[in-house]
């Protein structure tokens, strides 16, 4: 027959071994800004969700290892990318493997949040400027006559800005950018 034990050091004992097992004691509070981990998954606690500081430093880093896993090889190197004034942000790459470069994107990142591309394998584009808060792309206009080499139907510009979660160009952009509308 088990007997309960009531005694101060048996309860102290029993507390001190819960309060160990949880990793926390009662006059421990966790930090508000600590992040929650999750143990069924590596996921970012703050992935989804736009930067509330604008302030916050560009993982150029994990931005070109983005750009790379979608295939594309970024045109600047990290150390150039990590000066980028955000939120918004930009980053011009090439297919990985194209030996004649007429193979490009542009890539966007709100913050540290990767926020989507201008369009699949365009022929060529620029980022003509960027400020944080406005990218401008050019792409030059090829005629149907016109050889890979030379276009001779000028230059349509497009701004790129961050509206309502999502990325808004304006004009908006057609599927190929670089062929003049029929």
């Amino acid at each position: 027959m088990r007997r309960a034990v009531n005694s101060p050091a048996a309860t102290a004992v029993l507390c001190l071994t819960l309060v160990t097992a949880c990793g926390a004691s009662a006059g421990t509070a966790q930090s508000e800004s600590s992040p929650s981990i999750s143990l069924w998954g590596t996921s970012d606690p703050s992935a989804g969700k736009p930067p509330t500081d604008r302030r916050e430093a560009f993982d150029a880093d994990r931005a070109v290892l983005r750009v790379k896993r979608l295939g594309y090889t970024a045109d600047a190197g990290a150390g150039t990318l990590t000066n980028l004034k955000g939120p918004l942000r930009a980053i011009h790459a090439h297919c990985t493997g194209s030996v004649d470069g007429k193979c490009v994107s542009v890539f966007f990142f709100y913050g540290n949040k990767y926020a989507g591309y201008d369009v699949t394998a365009a022929a060529q584009s620029t980022i003509k400027s960027q400020d944080g808060q406005t990218v401008t792309l050019s792409y030059p206009l090829y005629l149907p006559t016109d050889p890979q080499c030379c276009h001779s139907g000028g230059e349509a510009e497009y701004r790129v800005r961050w509206k309502d979660d999502k990325l808004v160009f304006s004009p908006p952009l057609p599927e190929n950018p670089n062929y003049a509308a029929e």
